[in-house]
């Protein structure tokens, strides 16, 4: 890039930066309550729904973190697409979504707390520590996303990077929470959107958009690269499922639809952002293969490299404001998810601080995450190891919750009832919460079954299952409304 298109870029990230701390001050004191502050009033309507879901969903994992598992594993890493970007899409754009905007509910634990297991608290405290762990590490890997870009074009130091745009983006979501958050994702998916259709256009162009060619060339480099079925069936199916639970249980995707005012609206917006990020994933691994054919040591910056290096300037140019758009869109989210995970389903789970003070207390757990996630994206190893340790502790622990819940939950009953009991359903939660956090920490225990969300799905489910048989504690009926919204 030359020293004029350098400066064209600094000054649209200059301008972003200041953009973003100018609605953090306009948008502090408008909280009255959690429920201000997390869902923004459930008055969310569909035009805003759509661009905060789809800045939010298309983050440095969809855009740098996927290309660069497509460099690294070649179109072996389709399988966690599979299950994350193709059927996990599906269920959360067409199905999930719309149902879960039928209630009032803070975050996915709130939900699963209340509406599945009578709310009980010791089930939302530990959902909350589950959530919470990809809400904490997703910021992280935002910034390392966005730093990356920033070294790259402009030579700054990673560190730097890290910690002033982790600055801003925990500045603007501590001062006005998820207003703050969507007024930001309105201009940054806008940017998304433009700087998706451009890169795809000129990335597809380097193959010519021959699926042959890119296979011949990649086959000549390494033909495992090329190969579906290189890895083992159980990593296959780790990574098909990782992906899958991951995707279901991301408490953004829910926090989004419990603030969507309507179900209509939530249908609409999420229809039109999974339709597209279906799309947009595929295209995003193979440009990490194609990088491949120029570059083999690319790794997780393939895109970053294949943009600087193999398409016209303009690309440059934006690369660097469409990244920290696409990084700063997804930060914000999970942090706001984080300080709910913290305040409300761990500290207050009952409801019982003031409006007030719960807006305080949600700050200050903001602002912690935030700091947790600069350093997640100082010392993290790359972008998608973050990303699935979080989806791993989450998805493995409450995606089979959710599924066992409903499962014994009287669904047409207007207040509570289930076959289910409270002391199997605490073991469960227990057990899949601990062997989702050994398998995924220890590597000799990693290596069995490739990470830890098939230990923990099946932990989570035979922990509630079968106690189920020996508990008769059958006492959860009547006691709880439905949170309709």
């Amino acid at each position: 890039m030359s020293r004029v298109h350098i400066i064209i870029a600094a000054s649209l990230i200059i301008a972003d930066l200041i953009f973003c701390l100018g609605i953090g001050f306009r948008t502090r004191g408008m909280s009255e309550n959690a429920e201000d502050y997390f869902i923004g009033g459930k008055r969310t309507g569909t035009l805003l729904l759509f661009l905060t879901a789809w800045a939010s969903f298309s983050g440095s994992g969809n855009f740098i973190g996927q290309a660069g598992r497509g460099a690294m594993y070649g179109i072996s890493a389709y399988w966690q697409y599979f299950g994350e970007g193709l059927l996990g899409g599906i269920i959360l754009g067409y199905i999930l979504a719309p149902y879960l905007a039928r209630f009032r509910y803070i975050s996915m634990p709130h939900y699963i707390s209340d509406y599945l297991f009578g709310g009980d608290l010791y089930i939302r405290r530990l959902g909350g520590v589950a959530a919470l762990m990809p809400n904490v590490v997703w910021p992280g890997a935002q910034i390392m996303g966005v730093s990356y870009v920033l070294e790259q074009v402009f030579g700054i130091d990673y560190r730097i990077a890290c910690i002033v745009c982790g600055v801003v983006f925990v500045f603007y979501t501590v001062s006005g929470g998820l207003k703050a958050v969507i007024y930001a994702d309105a201009l940054h998916g806008t940017i998304q959107l433009i700087f998706a259709v451009m890169v795809v256009y000129f990335g597809v162009r380097l193959f010519h958009g021959d699926f042959g060619f890119l296979r011949e060339q990649v086959m000549e480099i390494d033909l495992g690269k090329w190969d579906l079925f290189v890895d083992k069936p159980v990593v296959i199916i780790s990574s098909f499922l990782t992906g899958l639970v991951g995707a279901i249980s991301n408490p953004i995707f829910w926090n989004r639809a419990f603030a969507a005012k309507d179900v209509k609206t939530a249908r609409k917006s999420y229809g039109l952002t999974f339709f597209m990020n279906i799309i947009l994933v595929f295209l995003m691994i193979t440009l990490g293969i194609t990088t491949l054919m120029f570059n083999q040591q690319a790794g997780d910056q393939s895109l970053v490299w294949l943009i600087l290096n193999k398409m016209p300037p303009i690309c440059g140019i934006i690369l660097a404001e469409s990244v920290l758009a696409a990084c700063m869109s997804c930060a914000d989210t999970h942090l706001n998810c984080a300080a709910a995970n913290i305040v409300s389903d761990i500290m207050d789970p009952e409801g019982k601080l003031p409006g007030q003070t719960s807006v305080k207390y949600a700050k200050r757990a903001t602002l912690i995450a935030g700091v947790v996630a600069i350093a997640a994206g100082l010392f993290g190893s790359f972008i998608y190891g973050l990303g699935n340790y979080g989806y791993t502790i989450c998805g493995g622990v409450l995606v089979p919750m959710f599924v066992i819940g409903l499962i014994f939950r009287d669904r047409k009953s207007e207040t509570f009832r289930s076959r289910l009991s409270m002391k199997a359903a605490r073991i469960g939660v227990t057990c899949g919460l601990i062997t989702a956090l050994l398998f995924q920490s220890v590597p000799a225990l990693y290596r069995i079954l490739g990470g830890g969300v098939l230990p923990a799905i099946i932990a989570t489910t035979l922990g509630t299952v079968i106690p189920n048989f020996f508990c008769h504690d059958q006492t959860w009926s009547g006691k709880v409304p439905l949170n309709k919204g």
